[in-house]
């Protein structure tokens, strides 16, 4: 093989391992954004089944309670307490 040939081939070799590389490194990121994507689904799911722990300074305060118990993305109504309620059983 002359200079040139193997200059040639070694070009060529290193391209290969460079795309190749590449194309490994992005798999693995996509992987990673899905098993992300998965436990951020799973805490959020996690978060909707459970009720939100009493805070205490909140338990005084009537309109930060309501605010605590807030949950517009539930369809729950019964989880929203309004401020009215609160005031009232707070008495």
């Amino acid at each position: 093989m002359t200079d040139a040939q193997v200059k040639t081939w070694f070009q060529n070799r290193r391209t290969k391992w460079r795309r190749q590389t590449a194309e490994e490194r992005e798999a693995e990121r996509q992987q990673a954004n899905r098993i992300l994507l998965q436990l951020q689904q799973e805490a959020f799911q996690k978060s909707l089944s459970q009720p939100l722990p009493a805070d205490p300074l909140c338990v005084h305060n009537s309109s930060l309670f309501a605010l605590q118990n807030l949950q517009p993305w539930s369809d729950d109504s019964t989880k929203i307490t309004s401020v009215t309620s609160v005031a009232s059983a707070c008495e």
